[in-house]
């Protein structure tokens, strides 16, 4: 959990006698959702109303005291980071044995399920935007980033130090969230020509599907990417291999950072480009993280 600070609280937290749900308090504020961006309108109605700043850590301690909420317990799921387990009293599980930094992230996710669920309610007066439960997901995680990550505080920081695995971490750091959500949103709001990609170890869909399967080797594919809008490096197809020789690929093998420049072929055209590429555990799958920064030359 992150712990509170004199800069990100800019009043004393009252402490209410009863839960008030904060989806219910939102919508009875500024009325029913309407569209995407009043769902972020709630991850600042969170902060504003608990009294925190967007400087970091983002003190979620906070939020649960303002709304008479009880602190999220730890339980050994299985399946699920988290569970909203009853939206009339704001009580939350949390996977135990999940890094505390993501354990954050889904204390912030959970957050804006309160949300989802008042809207749910409302909806049942009278016909609403809905979402679907995929988009509902990652509407929820986006928030969960923006709750974490304020953009106003996160921007300026990312504009000084600029977009590198070494900036991802020392934000982390401070923000105290998991490396890959802050490069996501190192990406999401950094200027300049950059993609972040994932590399998973797998077979090609095709081989895959084949009945009997056959013998093949797994490569490191594309299993997702994020770029930034100046990015100039074109398409990167899913599933799409890395040559074994790569700076990328000796990432995965050794299990350490590299850096260097190389031509890569992304499918419809090869790009020179300054590679960063770590190994990353995701699950009890080791990955790999790369940061592309195409040049000229």
């Amino acid at each position: 959990m992150g712990h509170s600070s004199a800069k990100n609280a800019r009043n004393p937290v009252s402490l209410p006698q009863t839960y008030r749900h904060p989806g219910r308090a939102f919508l009875s504020q500024y009325g029913r959702l309407q569209s995407e961006e009043d769902i972020f309108r709630y991850v600042n109605f969170l902060r504003h109303e608990s009294g925190l700043g967007d400087e970091p850590p983002i003190a979620l301690t906070h939020i649960y005291q303002h709304f008479g909420m009880p602190e999220p317990l730890r339980a050994p799921l299985d399946e699920q980071q988290g569970i909203l387990v009853d939206s009339n009293t704001g009580i939350i599980l949390i996977k135990e044995d999940d890094p505390i930094v993501r354990q954050r992230f889904t204390e912030g996710h959970e957050l804006m399920e309160l949300l989802f669920d008042a809207q749910q309610e409302a909806r049942m007066e009278s016909p609403l935007p809905s979402w679907s439960e995929q988009r509902k997901e990652r509407l929820c995680d986006q928030g969960a980033a923006d709750l974490l990550m304020p953009q106003s505080s996160f921007v300026p920081k990312l504009h000084q130090l600029g977009i590198s695995l070494k900036t991802g971490r020392s934000l982390a750091t401070v923000y105290q969230t998991s490396l890959l959500a802050t490069l996501v949103r190192m990406l999401q709001y950094g200027v300049g020509d950059h993609a972040l990609v994932l590399w998973h170890c797998v077979l090609k869909p095709s081989e895959m599907k084949q009945s009997p399967p056959i013998k093949a080797q797994r490569k490191l594919r594309v299993c997702w990417k994020i770029q930034t809008q100046d990015w100039t490096g074109g398409f990167i197809p899913k599933d799409k291999s890395i040559p074994h020789d790569s700076l990328i690929s000796q990432a995965y093998v050794s299990g350490q950072s590299y850096s260097g420049a190389e031509t890569i072929n992304l499918g419809w055209t090869s790009i020179r480009c300054n590679i960063e590429a770590m190994p990353i555990r995701l699950g009890d799958r080791i990955s790999v993280l790369s940061l592309l920064h195409p040049t000229d030359g």
